[in-house]
């Protein structure tokens, strides 16, 4: 195909998006046929360099979505010892309550009690509750949950569905100007960029021109991701690939943009460069040229625009809030690539460096060798199998759970094939979680479980803040930190025993799952105001975990900022802001709890709203459109495969139930007060994998009674 071909079908295709965004044709036309025409061969090579060369551009960015301001709380607790009698005669409440005789008997014994209730959703008990209420940590954990969702979705639906297609369009057309002028390695290399690109361009619904000798291998790709068979081989990579994953779920499905947003995201978060690692010809070779190809998309990255912006800012405008969302990724990155090219190359330099295998290996040898020495990827550096050593466009979530049960199990520990939820918190610190599992479970017994968890909790403490900034996933471990700490003298009486600690360990696992899940499912509903809290209100009372309560309050302002910063998901924006104001106002409620002074009436009206003011902060309007959105079934239960036996093919799912309700005894201005809350029920179960739960089937084995029991 000729030069002047290949710009006009460019120069129709762009047009046709413009129009299609509503733009005037006339003007759209000209500005298209300039910007095309000054990046051709035959224009005089665009302000970003000569058509032959690559040149990193100055932009500075953001390697965090925002700065992180921490909420102060140093409270001692000095909670004077209370006493509850045994018949429960001296606690306000429990007349009211007519509670069954083995909820007595609990309370009476450790102070508080726990079944699991019939409501579909934490608001919902909250609303029904008449008396005091006990606000858990459990609740707003799982409406930070459901915000960090929604605001995914909005941004999704609203600024990164069109940032992408209009991203991919311009590295697209650069990359047709790095394969006019290159040729041998480097033109190959450019042709696997171009074919990558034209599968991302197929998924969102583009019309983009495909090199010959490249079109049938991209509608080859096409055709496995619309099948969504499972395995196979790429035909674009030459790898094994579960094409199964290209199948949209949650907030995706049913969207016919979103659906093609998600394939392509997926196919640009999977699909990665590998710069090798291997001595064999062969593996040197397709380092070299996995290695070519993520150089040119870098560079097309750093020189090319969309509409006027540069596009490594539109591409940082997705990157940065996804990941900080859905987990942080440990892939080679836009950053890292970035840093080294200009180390090896320099800021500008010819096409035709790229054909020296030297210079390339040595760029190779510095991607593996930063990875090594980082302890990115929540690993040893000598255990790099565990490592993603690939360069993705956008990379792909991490999450350290997936290490930590690989660090658990065969081959590491001798015949232990499946691990446990309780792996994680133990990996992480909790001393009662790793007593459970070596006591009660008696997973001690395999031949080096015990050092392997001393490892991993001694790499877990030393992780540093920044690591623990970097998303949504590593802020909420940071919170759970708080929320295990043990609770000694001068705290209720309810809290200091092991039972409380085993439930501190259950809302751990719970709220591990809502994070492990993917994007949430939603349904029409109506819309829910907001609550002024009651003039006369139950005195209730508010978890006191006041260190908990300031990490998610700060993680919380930091997301809001983060995405009001860029111009983000504005609905989901405001309801951040209602949460941190409730995290800071609770936070500030749990310290005067425990330095044992008396809450004012506004805060007890504030404690007395709360399950309209979780409604509110759970329910939004719908991207787009006018209604308002809940989650699908008003349902909170839901189910993730999170760890999968290669050798006999089960797998580990753990699961969210309906809400547990809590009946807490606590001081209340001195007198021991029942109070009643609603929390996470979690459950956990291995299975056929023949037998793989959904949401959908684990809310039906609910209904019928044929969940298994919490453990």
């Amino acid at each position: 195909m000729g030069a002047f071909e290949g710009f006009w079908i460019r120069m129709e295709y762009m047009s046709k998006e413009f129009t299609r965004r509503g733009r005037s044709g006339i003007i759209c036309c000209v500005v298209v046929f300039l910007t095309l025409f000054l990046l051709s061969p035959f224009g005089c090579g665009g302000k970003n360099g000569e058509a032959g060369e690559i040149g990193l551009s100055s932009l500075v960015l953001q390697d965090s979505l925002a700065l992180y301001y921490p909420v102060p709380s140093v409270t001692p607790a000095s909670i004077p010892p209370y006493q509850v009698s045994p018949d429960l005669s001296n606690v306000a409440g429990v007349r009211e309550a007519a509670l069954p005789s083995s909820l007595a008997r609990s309370l009476a014994g450790q102070g508080f009690a726990v079944t699991v209730g019939m409501e579909s959703s934490i608001y919902r008990v909250y609303q029904s509750i008449r008396g005091s209420k006990f606000v858990t940590l459990d609740a707003l954990l799982h409406s930070f949950r459901i915000l960090c969702d929604y605001a995914l979705l909005e941004s999704e639906k609203g600024v990164f569905r069109d940032d992408l297609r209009g991203l991919i369009a311009s590295l697209h057309g650069f990359m047709w100007r790095f394969l006019r002028v290159s040729q041998g390695t480097v033109r190959e290399a450019a042709l696997k960029s171009m074919a990558f690109l034209s599968v991302a361009a197929g998924l969102l619904e583009m019309e983009v021109d495909i090199p010959p000798e490249m079109r049938g291998t991209v509608e080859e790709e096409l055709a496995l991701i619309s099948q969504h068979a499972g395995w196979a081989t790429s035909p674009v990579f030459g790898c094994r690939e579960d094409y199964a994953q290209y199948l949209p779920r949650g907030h995706y499905a049913g969207d016919s943009g979103l659906e093609d947003y998600f394939k392509a995201m997926t196919w640009l978060g999977r699909m990665g460069f590998s710069p090798g690692g291997g001595s064999a010809s062969a593996e040197l070779s397709r380092g070299r040229e996995m290695t070519r190809c993520a150089i040119l998309l870098v560079g097309a990255l750093h020189m090319s625009e969309v509409e006027g912006e540069p596009a490594l800012k539109v591409w940082e405008r997705i990157y940065q809030p996804s990941f900080f969302l859905m987990g942080a990724s440990d892939s080679l990155d836009v950053y890292l690539y970035t840093r080294l090219m200009e180390e090896v190359f320099g800021r500008r330099f010819s096409l035709s460096r790229l054909a020296d295998d030297a210079a390339v290996d040595s760029f190779c040898a510095r991607a593996l060798e930063s990875k090594r020495s980082s302890g990115e990827g929540e690993g040893r550096a000598a255990e790099m199998e565990g490592l993603d050593l690939s360069f993705r466009l956008f990379g792909k979530p991490a999450a350290p759970d997936t290490y930590i049960f690989q660090q658990l199990v065969a081959p590491r520990v001798e015949e232990r094939l499946m691990p446990r939820g309780l792996d994680i918190p133990a990996a992480t610190g909790s001393d009662r979680a790793l007593e459970i599992l070596e006591k009660t479970y008696g997973e001690g017994k395999y031949e080096g479980y015990q050092a392997q968890m001393q490892a991993l909790r001694l790499e877990y403490s030393s992780v540093d803040m920044t690591q623990k900034r970097k998303s949504v996933y590593w802020s909420w471990l940071e919170v759970m930190s708080q929320a295990l700490k043990p609770c000694g003298e001068g705290f209720p009486s309810f809290m200091r025993g092991t039972a409380w600690q085993d439930r501190d360990l259950g809302l751990f696992l719970a709220s591990w799952v809502e994070q492990r899940h993917g994007s949430l499912s939603y349904k029409r509903g109506g819309q829910a105001a907001a609550t002024v809290p009651a003039s006369e209100a139950a005195k209730g009372y508010v978890e006191p975990r006041p260190d908990a309560l300031a990490r998610l309050a700060g993680t919380v302002d930091m997301l809001r900022r983060g995405l009001s910063e860029r111009g983000l998901a504005s609905a989901a924006s405001e309801r951040l802001g209602a949460l941190y104001q409730l995290l800071v106002r609770l936070k500030d409620m749990a310290e005067k709890e425990l330095r044992n002074q008396p809450l004012s009436s506004e805060e007890y009206g504030t404690i007395e709203a709360i399950g309209d003011t979780l409604q509110y902060l759970e329910s939004f309007p719908d991207p787009g459109g006018e209604e308002w959105l809940e989650l699908s079934g008003n349902s909170m239960a839901l189910v993730s495969e999170v760890y999968t036996d290669h050798n006999f093919g089960d797998l580990l799912e753990a699961a969210v139930g309906r809400p547990a309700v809590y009946y807490v005894i606590v001081p209340v201005e001195g007198r021991p007060t029942l109070a009643v809350g609603a929390g996470f029920s979690y459950y956990e179960m291995v299975v056929p994998a023949t037998k793989k739960l959904d949401d959908e089937a684990w809310r039906n084995m609910l209904d019928s009674g044929q969940a298994p029991a919490p453990p």
